[in-house]
C-alpha cells in the first residue's frame, strides 16, 4: 500500500507540473504566435504527458511490488491520469480566460466536460495497467 501511494504521489505531482509548464507555454504562446503548429505541438505533448506518465506509474508499481496485480495497477494508473487531467481542466480554464482568441467561442458544458474525462481516465487506467500487466 506505501508503494502504491508515493507511486501515486511521485508520478501525479510529476504529471501536474509537466502539465502546469506547457500550460504556461501555451499561455506565452497564445499572445505571441498567431501560427497553430506550436499550439498543435504543445498540444501533443499534454496528451503524450496524459497517456505516458500513469502507464509509467503502473509499470513501475508492478516491477517493485512483488505482490501487486490488475487492481493496484489499475489504481495507480487512474489516479494518475485523474490528477493530470485535473491540473489540464484547471490550468485551460484559466488559459481560455487569458486568451482573447477564444472568448467569443462557446464554453463546453462543465458536466459533459467532466464525465468525458472521468470517461478517458478510465480507458487510460485500464490500457495502462493491462499494457503495464504485458511488460512485466
Amino acid at each position: 500500500m506505501n508503494s502504491l501511494l508515493i507511486n501515486i504521489a511521485v508520478f501525479g505531482v510529476g504529471g501536474v507540473v509537466l502539465n502546469v509548464a506547457l500550460q504556461g507555454l501555451l499561455l506565452v504562446l497564445l499572445g505571441r504566435n498567431p501560427r497553430p503548429g506550436p499550439r498543435v505541438a504543445l498540444g501533443a505533448a499534454a496528451a503524450l504527458v496524459l497517456v505516458a506518465l500513469p502507464a509509467l506509474a503502473a509499470v513501475e508499481l508492478l516491477a517493485d511490488t512483488p505482490n501487486a496485480g490488475f487492481a493496484s495497477a489499475f489504481v495507480s494508473a487512474l489516479c494518475v491520469a485523474l490528477l493530470v487531467f485535473g491540473s489540464n481542466l484547471a490550468v485551460s480554464a484559466l488559459t481560455a480566460r487569458a486568451s482573447r482568441d477564444v472568448a467569443d467561442a462557446p464554453r463546453p458544458r462543465l458536466v459533459s466536460t467532466y464525465l468525458g474525462g472521468l470517461a478517458a481516465c478510465l480507458l487510460i487506467g485500464l490500457l495502462a495497467s493491462a499494457l503495464a500487466l504485458l511488460a512485466t
